[in-house]
């Protein structure tokens, strides 16, 4: 593990087991404090080339209005970056699973695989079987 970004609200670290970039939340997000640490996941996701993400939203929240700075600014850079994988874990009763998926249709990301998940080990699981470097993996 190669720890990239911590602080008292975010980890971004890159997980040789999964080869993956990992982002884990730890409390309520707002704006630049959401924004900032999103941007640095993208900078690790260049430095490493990596294909996969992991976001653990377990213990977190968005803002609805964040969504916005989501679809048209941050989404199109992380697939610029190469992720081509995307597995969310969720909280539990939350409606930000349909704000996600939603930013995904909108920017009609075909060249991103992404599943939601409800606990980080289905979520490591289904990053583990997508091998390096594979051009297409169903959803």
């Amino acid at each position: 593990m190669m720890h990239y970004y911590f602080s008292d609200k975010v980890h971004i670290f890159w997980d040789d087991e999964i080869e993956s970039v990992v982002i884990r939340w730890s409390y309520l997000a707002h704006s630049e404090d959401f924004r900032d640490p999103l941007n640095k996941l993208v900078e690790l996701t260049k430095m490493k080339k990596s294909k996969k993400a992991l976001f653990d939203e377990s213990h977190s929240l968005f803002i609805a209005k964040d969504t916005q700075w989501l679809v048209d600014e941050w989404l199109p850079g992380l697939l610029e970056a190469g992720i081509q994988y995307l597995a969310i874990v969720f909280p539990e009763n939350t409606s930000t699973n349909i704000e996600v998926e939603s930013v995904i249709e909108k920017k009609d990301a075909n060249e991103l695989f992404h599943r939601e998940f409800e606990n980080i080990h289905s979520a490591v699981s289904w990053l583990s079987s997508v091998p390096v470097g594979c051009a297409s993996q169903s959803n």
